[in-house]
């Protein structure tokens, strides 16, 4: 097989094991009440709310969503009980998205497996390798995400 093949079979192959894997682990987390893009909100207004900037148009940055579409990704986990939204004391305009109890619950066992997949891939992979691996995926992370925009 062409070097070619192989890596998009590599690809492929491995973007949809991992997405599978995260939703099967997740479904049972939430009781198959979120999928793997809403989850994925919710880590958003966790990597927001740590910098401050809980914004629903700084989220829907991160998310690279237009507002618009996190507004009704909004909408659907506030419903389920794992969002909810704060008014700015002084700019009334300003809403802040918080997790709920259970939007915190959620969160935690998403990053928790996540770290589990990183520890199993760190015990795979022989620690004399992890440096080249770590920065042969820097380099692809940085492709994808400017040169296929």
């Amino acid at each position: 097989m062409k070097q070619k093949e192989k890596l998009n079979e590599f690809f492929v192959s491995c973007f949809y094991s991992i997405l599978d894997a995260e939703q099967k682990a997740l479904a049972s987390i939430s009781d198959g009440k979120l999928s793997l893009k809403e989850i994925h909100v919710i880590e958003a207004v966790y990597k927001a709310k740590a910098v401050g900037k809980n914004t629903f148009s700084y989220i829907a940055s991160i998310l690279n969503i237009v507002l618009g579409t996190l507004t009704t990704s909004y909408t659907r986990l506030e419903e389920k009980g794992f969002l909810t939204k704060r008014q700015d004391k002084k700019d009334k305009r300003v809403f802040y998205i918080e997790p709920t109890q259970l939007g915190e619950f959620v969160n935690t066992k998403h990053n928790e497996w996540h770290q589990r997949m990183v520890d199993g891939i760190m015990k795979t992979v022989p620690a004399k390798d992890l440096d080249n691996l770590i920065s042969a995926l820097d380099v692809l992370t940085k492709f994808f995400m400017h040169e296929l925009q």
